[in-house]
């Protein structure tokens, strides 16, 4: 029976109780119309409290305990501890019964989500444990939230209780590179350390790195960060061992070449010319040049890195010392048919102190790079003048460019761009930047203002020697 048409009798009798009642009480027994009202008006009293009873019992009192169920379901977390018992009229049995699928679907969900996280968690562990780096998770407030095994061996920090960094590291010369990560208002921050670990042989040191991420915590709706101390002490003994070998290399290299040179310009001076032989003397010279450029690069980077590069002050006049790299790469130019232009003084000389020698190897560097990477039938240009307090040099080119990316790492040691690496030891460009800040400028790389790539560097205009 549906339940519109239960309601429907309910309703219908209790409209027609009170009216059956007083007819039967006035009219059949002969009682006074007084008492027969009262009797009816007590019979609506009963037929409404009983069709009021059959309405809850029927359909509010099991709406009102499914709605309890869902209410503590909620609370508990979407756990079901039992499903919700049916009761009254059919219609609402079957509702009870959806509700049961529903509540039983969310409960099975929600374990398999659990599942997953501990599953996930466990990985995560896992991996965390796994690897050699120490990781620690802490908020904004320096409390650490999580941390590998790893991470409490290297900075001796206690296994239990409440952990707040730097000042519970029990490796003391860690705390102050903590403290440079946690207060650093960037993203990302780097700090390199050196220090003596137990159990290492005397006098000998470690390298760490802490690498540090700041990300937001969802879980509690602020920033966190991540800090990674990674043992670099292997990559560290390599690159030294790697700058020996330069260094030495390098110095054993400087004689013969500049017997080869010696030799050639003799040969140019003495032997009778012809075309062909003029043409292997040149060529002879020019990767001579080269090469020598190449050693020089490398012991100034040594030099420059060890802080032993003293500068040799004297006066620089920029215009003049565009015009020597301007007949220096005007050969190499032409034989690649590009468009090798220095504009034109206009106004005063711009004039500073610098060392001659190192900047023209800076100019040098930059022009060559235009060069090399610019395609025939382009065109270099570069330029000194005056900007504010400083001398200005600038080199432009309409080769592929350098993506943006790309443009602080490009002046790294030995960085190079993947389809660049066979051309060089990618020391230039980290020479380039060490000689200019060393002169007190800066340098750097934009694009050009339709295609290719625009290096330039600053130099003050007073005397930026420490020599």
């Amino acid at each position: 029976m549906k339940t519109s048409f239960r309601l429907g009798l309910i309703v219908l009798g209790a409209a027609l109780a009170p009216a059956l009642v007083l007819y039967f009480c006035a009219f059949r027994t002969g009682l006074e119309l007084r008492y027969a009202l009262a009797l009816a008006a007590g019979a609506a009293i009963f037929s409404s409290m009983a069709g009021a009873g059959l309405i809850m019992a029927g359909i509010a009192l099991p709406m009102s305990r499914a709605g309890a169920c869902i209410k503590k379901f909620i609370s508990g977390g979407y756990k079901l501890e039992s499903p919700i018992a049916k009761a009254g009229w059919p219609e609402a049995r079957e509702h009870v019964s959806s509700l049961n699928r529903v509540l039983l679907e969310l409960n099975a969900f929600r374990s398999f989500q659990i599942n997953q996280a501990i599953e996930e968690r466990a990985k995560a562990e896992a991996l965390l444990e796994t690897i050699t780096d120490g990781v620690l998770l802490v908020d904004d407030q320096a409390r650490m939230i999580h941390c590998n095994r790893r991470a409490l061996e290297l900075l001796g920090l206690p296994e239990a209780g409440a952990v707040v960094l730097p000042d519970s590291a029990g490796q003391k010369e860690f705390i102050e590179p903590l403290r440079e990560v946690l207060a650093s208002g960037e993203k990302n921050a780097r700090v390199d350390i050196s220090i003596r670990t137990e159990g290492e042989e005397e006098g000998a040191q470690r390298s760490f790195r802490l690498i540090s991420r700041q990300f937001l915590l969802a879980t509690f709706k602020r920033p966190g960060r991540v800090i990674i101390i990674r043992d670099v002490s292997l990559e560290k003994e390599i690159e030294g061992a790697r700058e020996t070998f330069f260094h030495m290399i390098t110095h054993d290299m400087r004689a013969p070449i500049c017997s080869i040179q010696g030799y050639t310009e003799l040969m140019q001076k003495q032997r009778p010319s012809t075309q062909n032989s003029e043409r292997y003397l040149d060529a002879i010279m020019r990767s001579s040049d080269r090469l020598k450029g190449m050693v020089e690069d490398i012991l100034n980077m040594i030099k420059l890195e060890r802080g032993e590069m003293r500068l040799a002050s004297v006066s620089i006049d920029g215009g003049e010392l565009c015009a020597r790299m301007f007949e220096l790469h005007q050969p190499l130019a032409e034989r690649r048919k590009i468009t090798l232009s220095v504009p034109p003084p206009s106004g005063e000389k711009v004039v500073f102190n610098g060392d001659i020698a190192l900047l023209e190897r800076v100019v040098a560097n930059l022009v060559g790079n235009a060069l090399k990477f610019t395609p025939t039938g382009g065109a270099v240009r570069f330029s000194c003048h005056a900007k504010g307090t400083d001398a200005l040099f600038k080199v432009e080119d309409s080769g592929p460019g350098v993506p943006e990316t790309m443009r602080e790492e490009i002046f790294k040691k030995h960085f190079q761009q993947e389809e660049h690496k066979h051309m060089g030891f990618g020391l230039g460009l980290a020479m380039c930047k060490m000689a200019v800040e060393l002169h007190g400028g800066r340098i750097w790389a934009d694009a050009g203002t339709e295609r290719g790539a625009v290096f330039a560097f600053t130099i003050p205009l007073k005397d930026a020697c420490n020599a």
